[in-house]
């Protein structure tokens, strides 16, 4: 039996405020319900690129459904699903730029972690790794990072352009770039990956 549109935005509702809390279990659920948009969103890619790319993109396209759970606020008039499809097409964007320019695959310093196998279909203990090296990550950001440039940074991989980041926090678009120089700084330095 197939579930009601109102059932799944009340349950979507209802992960999100645990997501933000750092629940894993809330994201690999949110992340069941959102399978068919990401799978749908890199299958287009599948006759252009290899396996392995179409892996950066299965990974990007699943942080980006992170982030955007840790962003999305109702107030904006935009609906959690829009707001999930913009991000994590922004994403893929991001990762097919990355592949064209390095030709390899996302690090670190790109802010990209697994959060589902190749396949597709999700193995516990991998998922549980994935999830810890994500929320060390966003750990290590949001230690690296002032209250407002976390607020910054948020807005900026949640594909909000410089002129809405200012508008929303009271500041000048100059105000956002230099923040957001500061910010890769720190990042750069805090997030180096071990050799």
């Amino acid at each position: 039996m197939s579930r009601g549109k109102d059932e799944i935005c009340g349950e979507v509702e209802r992960l999100l405020p645990l997501i933000r809390r750092g629940s894993s279990a809330a994201f690999l659920r949110l992340s069941e319900l959102y399978a068919p948009l990401l799978d749908s969103e890199v299958a287009r890619y599948a006759g252009s690129l290899s396996e392995a790319d179409l892996e950066d993109l299965r990974q990007g396209a699943s942080v980006s459904l992170y982030r955007a759970a840790l962003a999305f606020h109702a107030d904006r008039g935009v609906t959690f699903g829009l707001f999930a499809k913009i991000c994590i097409v922004n994403g893929i964007a991001d990762s097919l730029r990355y592949i064209g320019k390095k030709g390899g695959t996302l690090s670190i310093d790109d802010l990209e972690e697994s959060e589902q196998p190749d396949d597709g279909v999700p193995n516990p203990q991998s998922l549980l790794l994935d999830k810890e090296r994500v929320y060390e990550t966003r750990r290590q950001i949001r230690s690296a990072l002032s209250d407002l440039e976390y607020e910054i940074f948020e807005m900026y991989i949640s594909g909000f352009s410089y002129a809405e980041i200012a508008s929303r926090i009271g500041k000048t678009q100059k105000s956002v770039d230099n923040a957001l120089c500061r910010i890769k700084k720190k990042l750069r330095q805090n997030l180096k990956q071990p050799t």
